[in-house]
């Protein structure tokens, strides 16, 4: 959305004969009525239209000096310059550190400013259209009830009730490098609250949607939230016990929907390419490991067959020399024969008879 003001001095166009005084207080209209001019404001209000019985309050009109007054603190040079030497953060647009002069007729935008008509109701319910409540990149609570900073977001959402005429107070931004300009939004409704409503209002939760780039929201969120701890007295609304939001949410148009798919189809690829990996990673090793086993059993045959050579060999050693061992004890065993003679033994060498 945009600055969330008029020109200092003009009044809504619509109601632009009405003096200060004929003006109301602000201008309500049905949540699922309402329009913006830009792309991404309306694509949440449109999400938002299923919320049943709520009004919100679109415009704020400054009609005499009471309301000028309650601005008087949140509006001073010194107030802003400290909220911007205290959550100066790189990539972070600042806010306007001098004092604005504003008069009767000037009107502020708020761009969803919600009061239950039908409750109760819990808030994650009323956005689980606008945002991922499973991402927790997604969404940072900078403060709970009791005022502790804290990052688990989507259980402070599902912890928020809100009963009938209860609030939120949500602003709207295309662009990360906004939201300390958006939180300052947040803190001049918040001074102006009583004012809105002419009655002690209860508002159950505040923040900002946010859009743009995912890494810088989630840079310039955990930046603020790190100074959120120290710093938080310094705001309103971080004296103020609500609960305080950082949500980004993507635009969904026709590129973008089709950007999602591609990304969703690029990581179902990248995994299947990741398993087809691991998978040969695996056969490989299986393969190495069969070559090791292939290697082992080789060895160990080459040993038994050199083993076996071997005790062949001495069997043929053993019968080489128990053949001739053989030949010579029979032999000498026929040459003792009386009467016999072998070829080439003299004559009455053998063995004499037995008488």
């Amino acid at each position: 959305m945009g600055s969330g003001e008029s020109p200092a001095g003009t009044s809504s166009p619509s109601m632009s004969n009405l003096e200060p005084h004929e003006l109301p207080h602000w201008e309500e209209v049905q949540l699922n009525l309402v329009s913006a001019r830009d792309y991404f404001a309306n694509q949440l209000y449109s999400q938002l239209a299923h919320v049943p019985a709520t009004m919100m309050c679109r415009r704020f009109f400054l009609r005499d000096s009471n309301d000028i007054a309650a601005l008087q603190h949140v509006n001073s040079t010194e107030y802003r310059t400290n909220l911007c030497k205290r959550f100066s953060i790189h990539s972070l647009s600042g806010i306007d550190q001098k004092q604005k002069q504003y008069s009767k007729g000037h009107y502020f935008e708020l761009d969803l400013y919600v009061k239950v008509r039908d409750g109760p109701v819990h808030l994650d319910s009323i956005f689980n259209r606008v945002v991922d409540l499973n991402d927790s990149e997604s969404i940072v609570c900078l403060s709970n009830e009791d005022g502790q900073a804290t990052t688990s977001a989507a259980e402070c959402l599902s912890d928020i009730r809100l009963e009938r005429g209860e609030c939120f107070h949500f602003e709207i931004t295309e662009s990360p490098s906004c939201i300390l300009e958006k939180m300052y939004q947040l803190d001049r409704a918040y001074a102006l609250r009583n004012r809105i409503h002419k009655t002690n209002v209860v508002i159950k939760a505040m923040g900002v949607f946010v859009n743009g780039n995912k890494e810088i929201f989630k840079r310039n969120s955990v930046n603020i939230l790190a100074r959120w701890r120290e710093h938080k007295e310094a705001m309103l609304i971080g004296k103020s016990g609500v609960p305080i939001f950082l949500i980004y949410t993507p635009c969904r148009n026709l590129f973008s929907s089709m950007d999602q798919v591609q990304e969703s189809n690029n990581s179902r690829f990248d995994k299947v390419e990741a398993s087809i990996s691991q998978v040969q990673t695996s056969l490989a090793h299986l393969e190495d490991r069969f070559c090791e086993v292939q290697e082992s059993n080789n060895s160990r045959f080459d040993k038994v067959e050199a083993s076996i050579d071997k005790v062949v060999a001495s069997i043929s050693q053993f019968r080489r020399v128990f053949g001739a061992y053989g030949i010579s004890m029979a032999a000498l065993f026929v040459s003792r024969i009386p009467g016999f003679k072998l070829p080439g033994q003299p004559l009455g060498s053998g063995s004499p008879g037995v008488g």
